[in-house]
């Protein structure tokens, strides 16, 4: 069953590239939501015209609106300010990575591009401090050689 705070937009289908997208709100008390359609469906064809068509303008001045692209099991496959204009700063991106979590949406392959810095792989870097101990062994797994590891 899909997450309630999890909309799909549908609207007249367009000409163009088809690609899933969506935008995710983050409000001031931590609450959070998404919306999705296909980017052929959206007026403009843009994130920030989905979020206006699916939720109205913003309630408060706290909400802030990112851009998401999907992956192919309509987890976040991207995280970015987009055409959505909140800034998206590595002070955010623990917000973001708890909405994504909250909402079933971070992936292991889920990068944040915040605009004060490097892009991050939260999903990656969650996946690894569950994964086993570097002394222990994954099954069906083979080890790689440290001097084969990119530095």
């Amino acid at each position: 069953m899909m997450e309630e705070r999890i909309f799909w937009f549908q609207g007249q289908p367009q000409p163009g590239p088809r690609e899933t997208i969506g935008v995710l709100e983050v409000r001031g008390d931590g609450g959070c939501r998404a919306v999705f359609a296909e980017r052929t469906e959206v007026l403009g064809k843009c994130h920030i015209q989905l979020a206006r068509q699916a939720w109205g303008p913003k309630d408060s001045l706290e909400t802030r609106w990112w851009s998401l692209v999907l992956d192919e099991d309509h987890k976040a496959y991207t995280v970015r300010t987009g055409s959505c204009g909140d800034a998206l700063t590595t002070h955010d991106v623990p917000r973001i990575v708890a909405a994504l979590v909250s909402l079933g949406l971070l992936a292991e392959s889920t990068m944040i591009h915040p605009d004060d810095g490097p892009a991050l792989l939260p999903g990656l870097d969650e996946a690894r401090s569950s994964a086993p101990s570097e002394g222990s062994a994954i099954p069906g797994r083979r080890r790689r050689k440290r001097s084969n590891m990119i530095k």
